[in-house]
Formats: structure tokens, C-alpha cells, sequence
């Protein structure tokens, strides 16, 4: 998915294609997000750190271009209907091991064998060969199903499986607004920490 994208963007783009470049990405990546075009493996597998560098190289590429003074006000357009589509790269997801978690999860000791083999392969191994929000679907339906039943499967466990949930949705960049601000508020300074607060204030 992430591949498609960075081989039109990342590169010597002449200014003529550029546009036609931004506005195809960002039609690609927002049918990708919300489903309109599911993601197929092609039996490759990598670690999601794989997924995360690719979407950073494709960042500073959009920022590249947005800082460029033949920039138009359509190719900046575009490039903010981009930045929401791509996984994120924060830097527990570029590490060489990010969200293992799961794998843990497949491997304990105090769930059914077929519910292990269930998490392997509907969701540990697809988190491995595509960032595609398939991942994310799929485990909020196992979520769902193992927290119906309070009591059927260890306390332990789902919560677990719900923490891998949460990191899933903040890799896909799918949390919401005040998630996405709390995971960045160490980098503000006095007067942006100041609006945090008034805004989380005034949204409760």
C-alpha cells in the first residue's frame, strides 16, 4: 500500500506532475482507510517498523514539497488530505520490534488453542505484511467477541488485548483528537500546554 505511494511521491517529481502525483495519493490512501480498497498481501513479511519508516519517508517528502515556493495552494491542499492517512512513525513503531505485543497474546498459556491460532492468523501475521486498516477491524471485532461474555477469558488477557488495540489505533492513526494531543503534549511549549488545557477544559 505504503510502496504505491512512496514511488510516485519520493523522488525528482517535475512540478508539472505534481499535483496529478499529491491528488492521486490522497485518493488512494483515503480509499484505503476507510475500506473502498482492501489490502492484499504479497506473501512478503515484514515487521510494522517497515510500514512506519515508509510513512515517514513519505512525510518528509509532503513537507519537502509544502515548504517549496512554487508550491500551490492546491498541491498544499492536498498534502493535508494526505497527513492523516499514513501510520504513524512515532518512534515506539520505527523501532525493530514494535507492536509485539500481539504475538505475546497468540503465545500465552490461559487461552483455547484455537482462539491463539485465530489471533496468529487473522491478526498477528497480517499486522506483519500490511498496514492496511483491515488489522485494526479485525481486532476490534476479537475484542468484542472476548469481552462479551465477562469472565470467559482471563482478566489478564483482555486487558492485554485491549492495550494492543489502543497501540493498533494509535499506529494507524485512527485515535481521537484528545489521544493524539496527550501523545505529543511533551513537545509543547508553555503557551500551546496552556491551550491544551483550555481545550481539554472546555471539551469536558
Amino acid at each position: 500500500m505504503l510502496e504505491v505511494i512512496r514511488e510516485l511521491l519520493v523522488g525528482n517529481l517535475e512540478s508539472g506532475d505534481r499535483l496529478e502525483a499529491l491528488i492521486f495519493s490522497a485518493i488512494y490512501l483515503k480509499w484505503i482507510n476507510t475500506g473502498q480498497i482492501p489490502c492484499f498481501e504479497d506473501g512478503s513479511h515484514h515487521r510494522p517498523n517497515r510500514h512506519a519508516e515508509i510513512s515517514r519517508l513519505i512525510f518528509r517528502e509532503l513537507e519537502r514539497i509544502y515548504c517549496m515556493k512554487d508550491t500551490s495552494p492546491q498541491e498544499v491542499l492536498a498534502i493535508r488530505k494526505i497527513h492523516p492517512c499514513l501510520p504513524s512513525f512515532k518512534a515506539e513503531f520505527t523501532a525493530s520490534v514494535p507492536l509485539t505485543r500481539i504475538r505475546d497474546i497468540a503465545h500465552r498459556g490461559d487461552i483455547p488453542h484455537d482462539l491463539k491460532q485465530e489471533i496468529k492468523h487473522t491478526i498477528q501475521n497480517k499486522v506483519h505484511q500490511n498496514a492496511g486498516p483491515e488489522n485494526l477491524v479485525a481486532t476490534e471485532a476479537m475484542l468484542a467477541r472476548i469481552t462479551r461474555n465477562p469472565g470467559q477469558y482471563s482478566e489478564a488477557f483482555v486487558e492485554k488485548f485491549k492495550i494492543f488495540h489502543h497501540q493498533l489505533k494509535d499506529f494507524s492513526m485512527l485515535g481521537n483528537l484528545t489521544e493524539q494531543l496527550e501523545s505529543i503534549k511533551e513537545s509543547f511549549d508553555d503557551r500551546s500546554l496552556s491551550a491544551l488545557t483550555l481545550f481539554l477544559e472546555c471539551k469536558e
